[in-house]
């Protein structure tokens, strides 16, 4: 049965909210874009100075465009913000979007979905129908930031607040153990002349981006690696039987890059050897070294310290080993919370987030107890672009009823229950509120093409090449296809949504004002 228009609501503006009204759109459906900033591109439209992608351009791409050659293999800030905007520009998704815009909380209203939606700035709340929704507010919803006690005279920062005036010239203290961190400790040595304090509660592996001479996409990203560690789809008798016979190889597989990086990096003079084991942690806790960290290090414009701040004076931190650090500035590379379970009723918000606060999602996409809405980009990935056109493709073919392999409310259930199980097995898929799909970026794939129809066996993509976008997307290419119909059953065309219309096959919605 060929599917409808439908209204679609897309919550966030950046990589997943433009993959999933591009998938949308592509199909004849209505969409509109919910976003609380001033521009589309999400945290890459505002970044701290220095920062690049962890991933090569390949993996951090959409399928059907590939960077301009001239940027570098890992692109810049700006090099991301610029292939954002030019992609919102090309699928024709800038008039989509409603900038400025909170959406505040979701409702079921019967089959659809009550939104309601307000400025940014504040002022009057609207309430609006709509048939299906994507929550496309990733894993970078909400800073997240330490309490702490005592009083502080100078600036106190999330990494997402960093700029060129804030590093500048300042007494810098960093806190934070991830990529960001070490980013930023770098990127404030190279503009002041003060020496950077780098805080971290423990000490975590990082890859170079190139292992004994061999690019590091080469040796973590293939096919091959996958089929080393512990997955969370289910394995055969004889598939459990291969992997007890190969539990040794794979542990001295690890043991000896353990051993590699430790000595390329200088891990053991420095005093930064990690007390996990690599295996453990081959997920998306396992960050790039940040180009310049140890030399600065060595250099002393970064100075290690681990712990945490105690507390404020009003110009120094206290550290909880008891050392005293004068600063004006404070920088908190600390993550982010996600929020988008905020806007549910309790019902569907228990149903979404299990008992252990981890996410609860079929495809890390969907609810079988949540209705007519889905998740696009809520899995952290070494390939996030990839992976969050993959999940909107998905979705609106699951939507839309187009799967080739449509799941039942007993499949999705099981799939969540394995999935949940070997979160407790492996403590590392615990990371990003347990959607993390890294290094399983091409079982992941797989599982997408194969619920779409897509012409992909584990023998037509190399096992010994990382994922490329553009390999990726000819596989995608070869999906059924379909547009949906209007009430007369006449194919549509994509489409823009509009605020000064709805959608052509339904009557228009009335939307209803209440006051904040």
């Amino acid at each position: 049965m060929t599917p409808h228009r439908k209204r679609v609501a897309v919550i966030g503006g950046g990589i997943s909210g433009l993959a999933a009204a591009k998938a949308f759109r592509a199909k004849g459906h209505e969409v509109v874009i919910f976003e609380q900033s001033d521009g589309l591109g999400g945290v890459w439209r505002e970044t701290y100075p220095d920062v690049k992608t962890q991933s090569p351009k390949e993996l951090y791409a959409f399928t059907d465009e590939p960077y301009p050659a001239s940027v570098p293999e890992q692109p810049s800030g700006d090099d991301v913000r610029a292939y954002l905007e030019a992609y919102a520009v090309k699928h024709d998704l800038v008039g989509a979007t409603r900038l400025n815009t909170e959406v505040k909380a979701l409702r079921r209203d019967g089959d659809a979905w009550l939104v309601t939606s307000g400025p940014t700035s504040g002022g009057a709340a609207v309430n609006e129908l709509f048939d299906a929704v994507a929550i496309c507010t990733g894993l970078h919803s909400k800073p997240r930031m330490p309490t702490v006690c005592g009083e502080f005279a100078g600036a106190v920062l999330h990494s997402s607040e960093v700029t060129e005036a804030s590093l500048t010239g300042k007494n810098i203290v960093v806190v934070g153990g991830s990529k960001s961190g070490t980013d930023i400790a770098v990127a404030a040595s190279r503009r002041t002349p003060h020496a950077v304090t780098w805080v971290r509660r423990r000490d975590v592996w990082r890859v170079p981006y190139h292992i004994l001479g061999v690019n590091f996409k080469r040796l973590l990203y293939p096919r091959a690696q996958e089929i080393l560690i512990p997955s969370p789809w289910r394995q055969s008798g004889l598939g459990r039987v291969v992997r007890w016979l190969i539990a040794p190889i794979v542990w001295l597989h690890f043991k000896m890059l353990e051993t590699i990086i430790t000595l390329q990096c200088g891990l053991a003079r420095r005093g930064l050897i990690p007390t996990t084991n690599v295996a453990d942690v081959v997920a998306c806790d396992l960050p790039m070294v940040t180009d310049g960290f140890y030399e600065a290090l060595d250099a002393g414009s970064v100075v290690a310290a681990k712990g945490e701040i105690a507390r404020f004076e009003p110009e120094a931190v206290v550290l909880t080993g008891g050392e005293r650090v004068p600063c004006d500035t404070v920088i908190f590379a600390t993550g982010w919370h996600q929020t988008a379970d905020a806007l549910f009723a309790e019902a569907d918000r228990s149903a979404i987030v299990g008992s252990d606060g981890l996410y609860c999602l079929h495809r890390h996409v969907v609810s079988p107890d949540v209705k007519n809405l889905g998740f696009v980009g809520s899995s952290s990935s070494f390939a996030s672009v990839l992976t969050s056109e993959l999940a909107a493709e998905w979705l609106v073919r699951y939507l839309d009823g187009q799967l080739a392999r449509q799941p039942t409310d007993a499949d999705m259930r099981r799939s969540i229950a394995d999935q949940v199980a070997w979160r407790h097995e492996r403590p590392a898929a615990k990371s990003f509120g347990g959607r993390c799909v890294a290094p399983f970026h091409f079982r992941y794939a797989d599982a997408i093409l194969d619920d779409i129809g897509a012409k992909v066996t584990p023998f037509n993509t190399s096992w010994l090449l990382p994922p490329d976008a553009v390999a990726i997307g000819k596989l995608l290419a070869s999906a059924p296809a379909y547009v949906v119909t209007d009430d007369e059953g006449k194919p549509l065309a994509s489409v823009v949504s509009s605020d000064k219309c709805s959608a052509a096959s339904r009557k228009p919605l009335a939307a209803t004002v209440t006051p904040n």
